[in-house]
């Protein structure tokens, strides 16, 4: 196995600090599960496969890490069990009799984007390929944003087919989400909550702490964390949007 996966020199975790796949001050026995894990899944930090984020929990005031990766790194995990056997092309709006429609008769049809997307994806069981799929409706995911705003075939595809991997490898996917998923169905921007007036937030120290935060799975999570957070709905959907635009340069 390539040492990249199961070895991080202190320059290496330098780069990766610095190229935003390890939160810095990330404490090294973090960094030594997240090689592991590496090393497990045999994906590459360096390729921006998978990667680490990081955030203060409110109680406690400690950090709290988790390991993230994309349908890029699913679809290398599956290719490697070796039983994968094919994706078939994407098929949107399909209906109760079978019929559906291509991305190129849609927009030839001028339709603003897809109703749904169902893929399909194939693995060898004992002998006899298997089909996994799954359907997923555009509404429930979109954010409307950035990738979701410009490429909404890719993006809705994308999560039809992370569905899939993970119904056909459930045990090599488990614990990992894509961000087109998270990015939509944890949507930071909470129109309302109740407030609790007993708790005040210090609103340059919560600006301070989303900082810190990579993922839009984990900003929601902290929104979540108490009521009061409604008050400042507006500095977690400005974070929200530097996520991704950060995931849109980086080309995740």
């Amino acid at each position: 196995m390539s040492k990249e996966f199961s070895d991080l020199t202190d320059k290496d975790i330098h780069t990766l600090v610095q190229a935003g796949v390890i939160p810095s001050g990330t404490p090294p026995a973090q960094i030594a599960v997240f090689a592991r894990v590496c090393s497990t899944k045999r994906l590459s930090p360096f390729l921006k496969q998978i990667y680490l984020t990081g955030y203060k929990e409110h109680s406690t005031g400690n950090m709290k890490y988790s390991i993230v990766t994309g349908i890029d790194g699913y679809r290398i995990i599956s290719a490697r069990c070796g039983n994968h056997a094919g994706t078939d092309d994407v098929k949107y709006d399909i209906q109760s009799d079978g019929s559906f429609k291509t991305a190129a008769q849609l927009i030839a049809d001028k339709r603003d984007g897809p109703i749904t997307a169902t893929v399909t994806v194939w693995k060898m069981v004992m002998g006899v390929r298997v089909p996994f799929t799954h359907t997923a409706v555009f509404k429930e995911f979109s954010t409307g944003k950035q990738k979701w705003g410009t490429m909404q075939y890719q993006m809705i595809a994308k999560v039809a087919e992370a569905f899939c991997l993970r119904k056909g490898w459930p045990e090599e996917m488990e614990g990992v989400s894509i961000e087109e998923e998270i990015g939509a169905i944890q949507d930071v921007t909470i129109q309302s909550a109740t407030i609790s007036p007993s708790v005040e937030i210090d609103p340059q120290e919560l600006e301070s702490r989303l900082k810190q935060v990579l993922t839009v799975e984990v900003l929601t999570e902290i929104y979540k964390e108490h009521p009061g957070h409604a008050e400042f709905a507006a500095l977690f959907t400005e974070r929200k949007n530097e996520i991704l635009d950060d995931l849109q340069r980086a080309g995740q």
